[in-house]
């Protein structure tokens, strides 16, 4: 079957920074590869921690967000349309991608798969990016995609739910319904659901609960409000809601986090939330072409990017934090 658009359209890759929690949902699949530091990531409110070359697939409309464990954290994150299956007679609604290198970090298929990827991204020419979809693509279907017993409803489109988002986005912090959206565009309560999950492939009270949860954990990671301020402030009417919507997708309390991250979120967001730099960059891109190449990447692997320029630089950094506390012990 031909497609129906170039291939890049369905194709999107970002070399970034990861810095705090950030929530967040898509329709589309993202691939999401370490290239350098540490990733914890939250889906669906289970915690798992990623090392350098570790992978994680997340699935279509999935709730899932990022923190960077340890300082100078670059990924890959490439995310895929799920139209692009489709469009080869693949009906990803009769099943889901298992993919999680925090679980399995030995599977016989991630060096193809590392390689499909940085390929994808050095791609130069039309053919290049092609052969680089269609192989990542086949790896994933064949060697992590998983049916179910029953199929899911397949999602319908209907112009008007673009004005329900933004609408959802602007009022998150005052109180909405269902019934509210459903008198404002003119369906019924019962049918108005049903339009609603299948065009966003979630309810409409996850939906507001996400996007309140988007804006509440960043504003935890800016200052330290008082956890009952907090959920006020995002629409939340009681602490213990907030509480339990906020375990539900992060694994741990409000207060949990800003004890145990708002520190390290703190000094990485510092540096993270900036555009990476020139140096980042080319170490990035020198992991990626190791990729490439088995022997390069095995080398990677035990070595964990030692010779990177920010692995030096912690380096030194460690060595003159050890000579300032003995300087400061020998002083007193």
């Amino acid at each position: 079957m031909g497609l129906s658009k170039a291939i890049s359209s369905y194709f999107d890759q970002l070399i970034y920074a990861i810095g705090n929690y950030h929530y967040n949902w898509h329709p589309a699949i993202e691939l999401l590869l370490v290239i350098q530091g540490q990733v914890i990531v939250n889906v669906d409110g289970h915690q798992y921690q990623l090392a350098p070359a570790d992978m994680i697939l997340i699935n279509a409309n999935q709730g899932h967000a990022t923190l960077a464990a340890h300082p100078n954290t670059l990924a890959i994150r490439t995310h895929i349309q799920p139209t692009f299956f489709q469009e080869q007679g693949i009906q990803l609604n009769t099943g889901k991608f298992n993919l999680n290198g925090a679980l399995n970090r030995h599977h016989h298929s991630y060096p193809a798969l590392r390689r499909a990827v940085a390929q994808l991204y050095f791609a130069k020419n039309p053919f290049e990016k092609n052969s680089a979809c269609f192989r990542l693509t086949s790896l994933l279907y064949e060697n992590f995609f998983t049916p179910t017993d029953r199929a899911q409803a397949p999602k319908q489109r209907n112009v008007y739910f673009a004005q329900v988002a933004k609408d959802i986005q602007r009022d998150y912090q005052r109180p909405l319904s269902l019934d509210m959206l459903a008198k404002k565009y003119g369906y019924s309560k019962p049918y108005f659901s049903k339009l609603f999950k299948q065009h966003f492939g979630i309810g409409f009270y996850e939906f507001l609960t996400r996007e309140r949860l988007q804006h509440a954990s960043s504003e935890l990671n800016q200052r330290h409000e008082k956890i009952s301020t907090v959920a006020l402030n995002n629409g939340f009417t009681e602490v213990k809601s907030f509480n339990l919507a906020f375990k539900k997708h992060f694994g741990i309390t409000p207060s949990a986090y800003q004890e145990k991250y708002s520190p390290k979120v703190t000094a990485v967001d510092a540096h993270f939330q900036q555009e990476i730099s020139h140096q980042q960059l080319a170490c990035a891109r020198q992991c990626l072409k190791n990729f490439c190449y088995p022997q390069n990447a095995a080398r990677l692997l035990e070595n964990d990017c030692q010779n990177c320029v920010y692995k030096k630089d912690g380096l030194r950094y460690r060595l003159l934090k050890k000579e300032l506390v003995k300087l400061l012990d020998d002083k007193n």
